[in-house]
């Protein structure tokens, strides 16, 4: 379904540090960050996807996430985005696609200084890219068993720019709400937030995030519209 992620999720979604160390990444073997960013990816302007029409429901916010853990060589920090709006588009029990859209300005974490610098120039730069979005119109069940049940294809807008976003996803349709339960790792520097922290405690690239989406489906009137997502 979607991956949503937001954020969306989107979203979650870049790096993370202290106030004198920022932190940033996933925790893993990811290769420490440079002291000079990679040149740009080619395919870093891909427009965003057209949603297909179907059956819309929007996500239950109080009862979802868009969560993020970044980390550096000594150690890690928990953050998350309390401000995003969400869909998902059905056909009967198809997931047919998704969009996120979400607040930066709303960004938390674990320490509050660190909540500053990622929302400074350094990291999101909040102030000059207040949104991040994602939408998805690729959703493919997996032919595999196991906990994941679709592939989820987009693309991210994040910190002015547009980069493709593929990750594994729960999605169950059920009778009450369709949810949706991800975790995955997205490199920080494809969407040019660079910063790479102290020389002697450097921060990863990866950051790994985690969604846990619910979307109410059984007012139709109230939940569900007939047309595609904004």
């Amino acid at each position: 379904m979607t991956n949503v992620a937001c954020s969306l999720i989107l979203v979650g979604l870049c790096a993370c540090g202290d106030g004198t160390a920022p932190t940033a990444g996933v925790t893993g073997d990811a290769a420490p960050a440079s002291n000079e960013p990679p040149p740009p990816p080619a395919d870093v302007d891909v427009e965003l996807p057209e949603l297909p029409e179907g059956t819309v429901f929007t996500v239950d916010v109080p009862s979802s996430k868009i969560e993020f853990t970044g980390a550096k060589v000594t150690g890690s920090h928990d953050g998350g985005f309390s401000g995003f709006t969400g869909s998902v588009v059905l056909n009967d029990d198809e997931v047919l696609g998704t969009k996120f859209v979400i607040d930066m300005t709303t960004t938390s974490s674990d320490n509050d200084k660190l909540t500053k610098h990622l929302l400074s120039k350094d990291f999101f730069h909040a102030e000059k890219y207040p949104e991040a979005t994602f939408v998805s119109s690729a959703l493919t069940p997996t032919t595999e068993t196991g906990a994941v049940t679709h592939d989820v294809r987009g693309v991210l807008e994040l910190h002015g720019k547009s980069r493709p976003l593929s990750f594994p996803a729960t999605v169950i349709v059920g009778a009450m709400a369709t949810t949706v339960e991800a975790s995955f790792d997205i490199n920080r520097q494809n969407w040019g937030v660079s910063y790479p922290g102290k020389p002697d405690n450097l921060i990863k690239d990866d950051v790994q995030i985690r969604l846990s989406l619910r979307f109410p489906t059984t007012d139709i009137g109230d939940e569900a519209d007939t047309q595609p997502a904004d």
